[in-house]
């Protein structure tokens, strides 16, 4: 009886591990290979990195959400976030080629409510790193983007670059217009064990960003 009951538990252990090893392939499999140097500076280059599905209906390529319960499984554990997918979404990225000891991707937050300008509408570009077991290995925030926030990531193999822009104006209620702002760049560096560590910040500067016809976006005057 009693080794019945230990084979029993086994085939349960077997099948559950089965289990988590096809949601984690499966959940692989919807994002994009891409390779470094990755830069992502504007609504193209963004764009080409988290609109994965094509709509056949419109013809053009957008974004393609992650489901509840692989970002319960895969993004939100250990409190790290807020899976309600009434206030937050969670899009595919791509996977990017930093090591062959761990598993690295790019994830878009987008948070739909706030109470402010601050994280109304925000939307942030997450990486995770795993091991081959779909275990979370580290997770970051790497970069902000709304009408109060605007970033450029740049992700090497020796490390990614960050530079966030904070929109400091009494109201951003007119587009076109030379707004001030404040900006800093962040260096982060991947460790062989997939740990995500800061290296350094730089100092708060003071700037302007200016209206870019071209590209019908803010950014940094230089």
């Amino acid at each position: 009886m009693r080794a019945f009951t230990s084979i029993f538990l086994c085939c349960i252990f077997l099948s559950t591990s089965k289990a988590q090893d096809l949601d984690f392939k499966l959940f692989l499999k919807n994002f994009n290979q891409s390779r470094t140097p990755l830069l992502v500076n504007d609504k193209q280059s963004s764009a080409v990195i988290f609109c994965q599905e094509y709509d056949t209906l419109s013809q053009i390529m957008k974004t393609k959400p992650i489901p509840e319960n692989l970002v319960a499984k895969y993004i939100c554990t250990n409190g790290f976030c807020n899976p309600d997918g009434g206030y937050f979404r969670y899009d595919y990225g791509v996977k990017v080629d930093l090591s062959s000891g761990f598993i690295s991707v790019l994830v878009s937050r987008l948070q739909y409510e706030g109470d402010s300008e601050w994280n109304f509408d925000l939307r942030e570009t997450l990486i995770i790193t795993y091991n081959n077991k779909s275990e979370i290995l580290s997770r970051q925030s790497l970069t902000k983007d709304n009408d109060r926030w605007k970033s450029s990531l740049k992700i090497t193999k020796d490390g990614i670059t960050v530079r966030q822009i904070k929109i400091i104006e009494p109201k951003v209620n007119q587009y076109h217009h030379d707004l001030r702002c404040e900006y800093w760049t962040t260096q982060y560096k991947v460790e062989s064990n997939g740990t995500i560590q800061i290296i350094s910040s730089s100092q708060i500067t003071t700037g302007i960003v200016i209206w870019d016809k071209d590209t019908e976006e803010y950014k940094l005057k230089e």
